[in-house]
This record gives structure tokens, sequence and C-alpha cells, in this order.
């Protein structure tokens, strides 16, 4: 057991039943938060998880999942939390994020880290780099779906009568959806010259969460035109991974297909849908403001080794750019090979 006292509370990494118990009574917490998502990690990917736990007179008031992603292209660091636009420590109060941190830093050294990666919402306090670009938007349910179709602007509500009018239709389902969901987002990615995560992903999302996880369709004719990957948790639908095709622009898929989504999860009893993470200012921001959401800043906050340059892997920048028009120039099935290989090291 790896163990440290700091102001009177223990960090190790033990896991009982107490941490889902205190994960489940924080208002903030997420899916990434719960030990079965740093267990899929390592389990998709091979990253080694480390899952700290602070105690204080052995009752839990802190916990923090990191990921060691080992990477020749990238750089070795740790991340909280690994494929997630969340993370970050949960904690009671100031003394278990203070222990927390170190721990953290203490585990990054061992590992001869450059960089810890904390994906927050609420800032550290810690004097850290802080990343603002990135944001979620939040549209609020109810169980009563009519109140949030009446709240959509009617540009909103035309396009998705357009796209009922246009055939297009909606499907939803698990693993039997994999494959189509899979099929398109890859392709998309391709266009967008973004290395592809493995379909072993996704599919360990399905089978590590099969309550929480849903994955919707968007058909026109025999095609798809259209999906995503949602998965839920603490009254949140989160629209983790998305995309649809350009040549089905004109009939509006991505409309039927998040309003559908909504009426579904307005039904299950969620509190909010997460459109997912945007780069503030994007088209994809604007589309998804557009549907009433509540813009939710990103706070990701960087820890750096002593001596080391922080370098942030952003598709935006130059060091990256000629690679990602070199990706988009590859053929699809050649990034569906190598896509696996690469973005095991973008988390």
């Amino acid at each position: 057991m790896i163990s440290a006292d700091i102001k009177n509370i223990t960090i190790n990494d033990n896991l009982d039943a107490d941490c889902d118990d205190f994960i489940l009574s924080m208002s903030e917490a997420k899916l990434c938060h719960l030990p079965e998502w740093t267990k899929m990690v390592e389990m998709a990917f091979g990253h080694k998880g480390h899952y700290l736990v602070a105690r204080e007179n052995n009752t839990v008031c802190g916990v923090l999942a990191l990921s060691y992603v080992r990477s020749r292209l990238f750089g070795n660091r740790l991340v909280s939390q690994a494929f997630s636009d969340y993370g970050g420590p949960l904690t009671m109060n100031p003394a278990a994020l203070e222990s927390l941190y170190d721990r953290a830093i203490d585990l990054a050294n061992s590992y001869g880290c450059k960089s810890i990666e904390f994906r927050n919402t609420v800032a550290m306090p810690q004097a850290l780099h802080t990343r603002t670009d990135k944001i979620c938007m939040h549209l609020p349910l109810t169980s009563d779906q009519e109140i949030v179709w009446k709240s959509l602007r009617p540009q909103i509500r035309n396009r998705i009568r357009q796209a009922e009018k246009k055939g297009i239709r909606i499907t939803n389902g698990q693993n039997e959806l994999l494959n189509d969901f899979y099929r398109l987002w890859t392709i998309r990615m391709h266009q967008l010259g973004t290395p592809c995560y493995p379909r072993r992903f996704f599919s360990s999302i399905l089978e590590t969460f099969p309550n929480n996880s849903r994955i919707f369709l968007a058909h026109s004719g025999n095609n798809i035109a259209a999906a995503f990957f949602v998965y839920t948790f603490n009254g949140f639908a989160h629209s983790r991974w998305g995309a649809s095709l350009r040549e089905y622009d004109s009939l509006s898929p991505n409309y039927l297909l998040n309003w559908l989504a909504i009426k579904f999860f307005c039904n299950s009893g969620m509190k909010w849908f997460d459109f997912g993470r945007s780069t503030a200012g994007s088209s994809q921001h604007i589309f998804k403001k557009r549907w009433g959401a509540q813009t939710v800043q990103l706070n990701w906050q960087y820890w750096t080794r002593p001596g080391e340059q922080l370098s942030l892997i952003k598709p935006d920048n130059p060091k990256y750019q000629w690679k990602t028009e070199m990706w988009k120039r590859l053929p699809l099935s050649l990034t569906r090979f190598l896509g696996p290989k690469v973005s095991c090291g973008l988390p």
C-alpha cells in the first residue's frame, strides 16, 4: 500500500464500497470518476491506472483517478481522466485536495512524467497552467418533453421537422449498432485528420457500463447519415463521440438525431443533456448554443516537471498541422489500421 499522511489525511490506492458511495454523494461527479472507468481504460489501452483515495479518520474525503499514458510520439504523462472531457480530483475539503495533488506529483516523478493533466471544471487553487479554450454545453431536461420542445428556437424545430419530412429515421441500441457507429465515426475522423480510437474502446464502455451507454443512429434510406455515442451518470446524458457525413447536411440528420436522443433521456429521468466538448467560439459551439444549452467552462490544468516546457497536443498547433493534413490524404483503410496505434497516446 502506498500511503502518506498530510494534515491527518491518508492517501492510498485501496478501494472499497465507501469509494462508490462517496462518488455518488458528489454532485459534480462524472462517470469517469468511477474506479471502473480507470480499469476500463487500462483494459482497452494498457495504460496503468492509479486510483488515489483520501481518507480522514477512515472516512473517504476525496478521490483522484489517474492514467499513466506512455507515448514515444507525445511523451509520458499522467491524465485525470483519460479519454474523457472531465476528471480531476473530487474532494470534500482543501486538505484532501492538497494531499491528492502532492501524491499525484510523487507518482509523476516516479514515472519520469513530463506533466500531469487535470481535466477540471472548477479550477484547482495550485499555481498551474490553465487551459480555457474548451467548453461543454449543457441543456436542462425535464420529464415533460413538451416543455423542452417549446424552449427550442423556431429554427431548430423547423430543421427537426425537415429531417422527418425528408425521411430521416432514428434508431438506438447498444452492441448491435456498434459496427455501424464505428464505420461512420472513423470516416468522419479521417476527414478531420484525427486518428481514430480502436473499436475495442467503445465495446469496453458498453461492456463495463451496460446500463449507462447507448448508441444513436440517423438513417437515410439504407445508409447511416449521422451517429453518436452517449453515456449517462448522475443525472447527465453525455454525448461524447458523434459524427455526421457532409453529403447528408441538406437533410439535417443531426437535428433529428439530437432531438430524439433528448426525448429519450427526458423519458429516462435525466436532468441534463451534455452536448460534449467544443472549442469556444467554434461552429460546433455555436450549433450547440442554438439549442439553448448553457456554456460550462472547462479548466484543464497542467503540472509540469521542473525544467520542462508544456507542449499541448492541439490540431491548430503548427507542430501538428502538417501531420493532420497528411492524415487526411491517407487511405481510409490505412487510417483505420494506424489510428488505434497512434490514438492510444492521445487520451
